[in-house]
């Protein structure tokens, strides 16, 4: 009875010492729990509280179909729908860049994606808008350029050449007519000195192609799908502008700068002096801190799954995304590029 008495004590010793090794520190030798992995520790703080983000349908207006703001807008869309659950967003088909200012600023879209001068201008009520309306800037995007498309034995090789002719500016609230009325000016050109119709850039692209106009406009990103299906079956000939042609443009708007598309993009003979302008994704102010916030991190903090929507986002940088052109941030997001280190 003794020896079965002390062989039980003896388990309960080893078993107490068992126990008592599973105190030590996370690492240390006879340790029953091994450290995380860092993949496995808590994620890093977002600065807002989701929980506090209402359940909304959001509505972002972009353009006609055949340029590079719908299908970014689409993207947009669906990344912040994605991200943030609480919100689910949706792209609007638009006349352009210069009504969605006023789309969002009265409140018929929630977000829009400008050119940046026509969104200040909207602020301020001047060029295009006869009211101000009340905007923030959520952060940079891509630019446009002015595609000036026509085609072989059209007689158009430079902007000179388009006077008479007819022209498919755009729609009518696009970003492509201001533009093309900085470069007429110019030469001492207006509209008037063309015979314009007011048409989507997927329209006047059909009708270039069908000999209904000589020339069609087209202001998006590039590639633009419009252009690159024309391009895929016809010789395409871009009308390209001088340097001194620049120069004078940017120093009447100095919202608008030179880019230089390579001849490999649309199959032209050379390489192409265009007209280049910074486009912004904006907001109605209306929109909560927590919401922009988010919307903000859905957008910036998944930058590359964003730019496989199309390619004229690849030249978007997180050094670029805070420069909004003068347009004031709304307070959301300036909050996060503070959080996420790319502005002061």
């Amino acid at each position: 009875m003794k020896k079965i008495v002390s062989i039980l004590l003896v388990v309960l010793m080893v078993l107490s010492l068992a126990a008592c090794g599973q105190t030590s520190k996370p690492g240390e030798s006879g340790s029953a729990s091994p450290s995380a992995s860092p993949s496995e520790s808590a994620p890093a703080e977002t600065g807002v509280d989701v929980s506090k983000i209402p359940s909304q349908q959001l509505t972002i207006g972009t353009a006609s179909a055949g340029g590079a703001f719908y299908v970014v807008g689409t993207g947009v869309a669906e990344v912040i729908s994605s991200h943030v659950s609480p919100l689910s967003v949706a792209a609007e088909i638009t006349g352009g860049s210069v009504q969605n200012p006023i789309l969002v600023g009265t409140g018929e879209s929630d977000m829009g994606i400008s050119n940046a001068d026509h969104v200040l201008n909207a602020i301020n009520g001047v060029g295009q808008f006869d009211k101000k309306y009340d905007l923030k800037a959520i952060g940079s995007l891509h630019s446009s350029i002015l595609h000036i498309v026509t085609l072989e034995g059209k007689g158009i090789s430079t902007v000179a050449d388009l006077k008479g002719k007819k022209v498919a500016v755009g729609p009518a609230g696009g970003g492509s007519i201001p533009m093309i009325e900085a470069v007429l000016s110019v030469y001492g050109m207006t509209l008037d000195d063309v015979v314009p119709s007011y048409l989507s850039y997927d329209d006047g692209i059909t009708q270039l192609k069908d000999g209904q106009v000589d020339c069609a406009l087209v202001g998006a990103g590039y590639p633009a799908s419009a252009v690159m299906s024309l391009a895929a079956t016809d010789k395409v000939v871009l009308v390209s502008l001088t340097e001194e042609d620049m120069e004078k443009v940017s120093a009447n708007n100095p919202y608008y700068s030179k880019e230089v598309v390579s001849k490999d993009v649309y199959g032209t003979s050379e390489d192409i002096i265009v007209l280049c302008v910074r486009n912004l994704l904006f907001c109605s102010p209306s929109l909560s801190n927590e919401t922009v916030y988010a919307i903000a991190q859905a957008v910036y903090g998944n930058l590359e799954e964003l730019k496989t929507y199309h390619n004229a986002l690849n030249s978007v940088t997180l050094d670029t995304v805070v420069d909004t052109s003068s347009v004031p941030l709304h307070p959301g997001a300036e909050q996060y590029f503070k959080d996420a280190g790319l502005m002061k």
